[in-house]
């Protein structure tokens, strides 16, 4: 069971990291070039994607945590202060994908409907991608520094 478990985990980040990245670099500078509304639609589509890849994240990441052995020998490995930061980060990261695909995304589908410029809009969209991205690759190393504490 541990073996599925670690191997859906990482199944999970690599397709929630591969979203971000995709948007990020792909979708985000597509859109600035005049395809806000396809971004926009693409964003809404990849959103149930996204939300279940963080979902299998967060239970099967749950599920690792507790097979890692007694809290003391964790907290002693030094396996606890990375998992401490590691679950900081993944609070953050995950506050800011829901601010981005619950708030930043729906702003810019109304700017687009209302016919205003979608470009500040387009802006806050795309530090808020490069932010996520750049803390699930922290969370991705912190990921693999647990396993090898």
């Amino acid at each position: 069971m541990r073996l599925v478990s670690v191997w859906l985990h990482v199944l999970g980040i690599v397709a929630w990291i591969g979203g971000l990245a995709y948007q990020a670099h792909v979708l985000g500078p597509a859109a600035r070039r005049g395809g806000a509304g396809v971004f926009a639609e693409a964003a809404r589509r990849g959103r149930p994607i996204a939300w279940t890849a963080v979902a299998v994240v967060a239970l099967t990441g749950f599920y690792n945590v507790t097979r890692l052995g007694p809290l003391e020998r964790v907290i002693e490995s030094g396996a606890g202060l990375l998992l401490a930061g590691k679950f900081v980060l993944v609070l953050g990261a995950v506050a800011l994908a829901a601010q981005r695909d619950f708030a930043l995304v729906p702003r810019l589908g109304r700017a687009l409907v209302e016919g205003q410029d979608p470009a500040h809009a387009l802006r806050r969209i795309a530090w808020v991608d490069r932010l996520v991205l750049l803390l699930a690759v922290a969370i991705a190393y912190l990921g693999v520094a647990v396993s090898r504490a």
